[in-house]
């Protein structure tokens, strides 16, 4: 099923996002299945810059546990699409 138009654009926003926060990273590295740590190189720490960039941005809390399962591009996408479509005060 292709992507809605929502989707595409929470999947170019997070790719905005990661080329912003993670050094020698450009757009158009950055795939939609790209894996975080093989195919873009981003280490512990680039992570946690990541999760505290994308909590800013959206103003969201992701759990450590949660980030650690997030490990595609088209994961953090759609975790996003749940978690601020999720009322206030829910478990996203």
């Amino acid at each position: 099923m292709p992507p809605t138009a929502d989707e595409r654009q929470l999947l170019e926003e997070v790719r905005d996002l990661l080329a912003a926060t993670v050094e020698d990273l450009t757009v158009e590295e950055i795939g939609p299945d790209s894996s975080l740590q093989d195919d873009l190189g981003v280490d512990s720490l680039a992570r946690l810059e990541l999760v505290a960039a994308i909590e800013d941005r959206w103003q969201i809390e992701v759990p450590q546990e949660q980030a650690e399962r997030l490990t595609t591009v088209r994961q953090i996408a759609e975790h996003l699409a749940e978690a601020v479509a999720a009322p206030t005060g829910g478990t996203a």
